[in-house]
C-alpha cells in the first residue's frame, strides 16, 4: 500500500506552477462505495490504488478522521488545510484537471514513481494525502507513491489543464 501525490512542475512564474492533487488514498481491497457516489474527484492509479480528492460531503469528513487518527501527538502526518479556504500550502490543489475533448488537447501526462520512507519527518505536515487504512506498516510511515503531472507543452499560467485519465508516462 503506498501513498499518492499528484503534482505538477514547471519553471518560471509565466508557466505552470507545481500541485498536487489531495486526498485520501484507498487500495483495491478498501471500501468505498459510499465515497465514490457521485464523486468525480477519484483518480485510478495503474496498480489499482484510488485517490479520493473531493474536498466535501463523506470525503472531506473521512480525510479529516484518518489524519487525524495518524497524528503523532501533537504533529500531523498530512496537510488538511487544502479543505479550507486558506490552505498552507496552496500547490496542494491539483485535482482539479479536467479530462481532454477533441476540442481541447491534452496539455499534462500523468508519471508514477515512489518517494522514500524516510522522507523528513518534519515536512510530510505539507503532503496533503492520507491513508483510508493507517499509515504506519510495521511501526513505520509507509512510502509515499507520488503521480507527477507532466506539461506536453508550455503552459501559461491561468490557462486550464487537461489530461487523458487513461495514459500514463512510464
Amino acid at each position: 500500500m503506498e501513498k499518492l501525490q499528484i503534482q505538477i512542475y514547471s519553471l518560471d512564474h509565466n508557466e505552470l506552477k507545481r500541485k498536487s492533487i489531495s486526498g485520501l488514498i484507498y487500495s483495491p481491497h478498501e471500501p468505498k462505495l459510499f465515497q465514490s457516489l457521485l464523486n468525480p474527484f477519484i483518480f485510478r492509479c495503474i496498480d489499482g490504488m484510488l485517490v479520493d480528492g473531493n474536498d466535501k460531503n463523506l470525503s472531506k469528513f473521512m480525510y479529516r478522521s484518518c489524519c487525524q487518527r495518524d497524528r503523532i501527538g501533537p504533529y500531523l502526518i498530512s496537510d488538511m488545510s487544502w479543505l479550507t479556504p486558506f490552505p498552507v500550502n496552496p500547490l496542494a490543489v491539483g485535482q482539479y484537471v479536467n479530462n481532454q475533448s477533441t476540442e481541447h488537447q491534452a496539455n499534462v501526462a500523468y508519471q508514477e514513481f515512489d518517494i522514500p520512507a524516510d522522507f523528513p519527518f518534519h515536512l510530510r505536515k505539507f503532503i496533503p494525502n492520507n491513508f483510508y487504512s493507517s499509515s504506519y506498516e510495521n511501526e513505520e510511515i509507509r512510502q509515499t507513491r507520488v503521480i507527477v503531472l507532466v506539461s506536453l507543452r508550455n503552459i501559461k499560467e491561468g490557462e486550464e489543464l487537461f489530461s487523458s485519465y487513461f495514459t500514463v508516462v512510464h
